[in-house]
């Protein structure tokens, strides 16, 4: 697939004026957000190369899947090299328990935040750049990095207190299966292709296996009738806790669910997710969150005056 010569105009134009955007949203630490736009600037120059679709494997994909790209339109739209979308919700994070449950969590804080994703020739990443109400004084800004096969995530207090800052060879997949999970957000980045291939499970499911490098992992999709994709689970991801426990990450069964589909420029996307984790002893709901805007092709980032992100 190729870019559409009016898509293609103004994604040449965005590229080489995203240091226009000086003042955002998210993160506020000076430091913190000067670091943060070099890596939005980064999945910029990833999103140069137009995406490889395997237009050989569309075809034969699986009969759900088939449905879902018609559905959101991503059978006939150009294949978005960049997407980028503002949210808002509610958050929690577990502090104690193991692998058998969550015993106890943080109450939940709102967010609101971005999200910027790139899938090219040259690779896949995402920033998710976040501000966590944890009361009237107190905000964290989040902000999780997948690139390159690495994942970095940060979290800074607004008094400049760390709360993490954590990397390891550990939680790639778990960050890496995130990009494609997310990529409901964007679904011709669901077409096959490299990183990605589609299996038949039955009428109403399918399994993406999804690779970047040398990570690999997997999950199932579930599609209503319409073909609208309404839930995706995985047993590839890590739960974290962030209290004191003698394993911070733990294996569980992750769960999405997706709903309330809504017309984006030519694509036609989910609006509402929540994530759940299902572990022996019960199930933990860890994020609510709701889609305000989405972009496709537009490698610039957003300003600070978006009507949900101008003040923390």
């Amino acid at each position: 697939m190729t870019l559409h010569p009016a898509l293609r105009s103004t994604f040449c134009l965005m590229l080489t004026s995203t240091a226009a955007a000086a003042a955002l949203a998210g993160a506020g630490q000076p430091a913190m957000r000067e670091r943060i736009d070099r890596e939005i600037d980064d999945l910029v120059q990833v999103a140069r190369a137009a995406p490889a679709v395997d237009t050989r494997a569309l075809q034969d994909l699986p009969a759900p899947v088939r449905r879902y790209l018609a559905y959101t339109g991503a059978d006939r739209a150009p294949a978005a090299r960049f997407a980028r979308f503002r949210f808002e919700g509610e958050v929690r994070l577990p502090l104690l328990g193991s692998a058998k449950g969550v015993t106890r969590a943080t109450p939940w804080m709102t967010t609101r935040g971005e999200q910027y994703m790139a899938l090219s020739a040259e690779g896949l990443g995402y920033v998710w750049d976040s501000v966590w109400q944890q009361g009237p004084d107190i905000s964290i800004d989040v902000r999780d990095l997948y690139a390159r096969g690495d994942t970095h995530i940060w979290a800074v207090r607004n008094d400049g207190r760390v709360m993490v800052d954590e990397r390891h060879d550990d939680i790639n997949r778990t960050y890496m299966i995130r990009f494609f999970a997310e990529a409901t957000q964007s679904p011709t980045m669901l077409l096959p292709g490299r990183h990605l291939r589609w299996e038949a499970v039955d009428e109403q499911r399918a399994r993406a296996h999804v690779k970047d490098g040398a990570l690999a992992a997997s999950m199932v999709c579930s599609f209503a009738a319409d073909g609208a994709l309404t839930r995706c689970e995985s047993d590839h991801r890590k739960l974290r806790f962030a209290g004191e426990v003698p394993e911070r990450w733990v294996g569980a069964r992750w769960v999405m669910n997706r709903g309330d589909y809504q017309a984006f420029g030519p694509l036609r996307v989910p609006t509402t997710m929540n994530v759940i984790w299902q572990l022996p002893e019960g199930d933990f709901e860890q994020v609510r969150a709701k889609t305000l805007a989405v972009d496709f092709d537009v490698a610039e980032r957003y300003p600070a005056t978006a009507p949900a992100l101008a003040a923390k």
